[in-house]
């Protein structure tokens, strides 16, 4: 993924799709920041959700959770976890039981917390990054 020049000398992590966050928000570098604290505040209840779904075997809550998450992702840049949110969201309505989810859900709760690792490393950056760039 290249990297558009950034009005304001930013550069996002290679793991997140800044083409696809900058069509989102143009340079807009606080709103962004915006978007990562919302998205920091909700993310452990909502990967709690997923979790709980799971744990109670109940594969119509687990498509829910799941579908609650993906939108998330795409819009902190995170555009592949977004992808396999959706491709564990489409198997949850194909598969006759959950058991067959087992791989691919650990797969998916352990990018999920990778990734909110990677959205606060970002999202601290863009916080100091905002409070030393002045405004226009």
């Amino acid at each position: 993924m290249t990297q558009p020049p950034p009005s304001k000398n930013f550069i996002f992590s290679e793991k997140i799709d800044s083409d696809y966050l900058f069509s989102l928000y143009a340079d807009d570098l606080p709103y962004i920041e915006e978007v990562y604290s919302i998205t920091l505040n909700h993310f452990d209840e909502d990967l709690e959700h997923i979790r709980q779904a799971w744990i109670s075997g109940d594969i119509t809550n687990l498509k829910r959770a799941t579908h609650k998450m993906k939108p998330a992702m795409g819009f902190a840049g995170l555009t592949g976890i977004q992808q396999q949110c959706m491709e564990f969201e489409e198997l949850c309505q194909k598969v006759p039981s959950i058991d067959r989810l087992k791989d691919t859900y650990h797969q998916l709760i352990t990018t999920l917390a990778e990734s909110k690792v990677l959205i606060g490393s970002e999202y601290e950056r863009l916080k100091a990054h905002n409070a030393n760039t002045p405004c226009p």
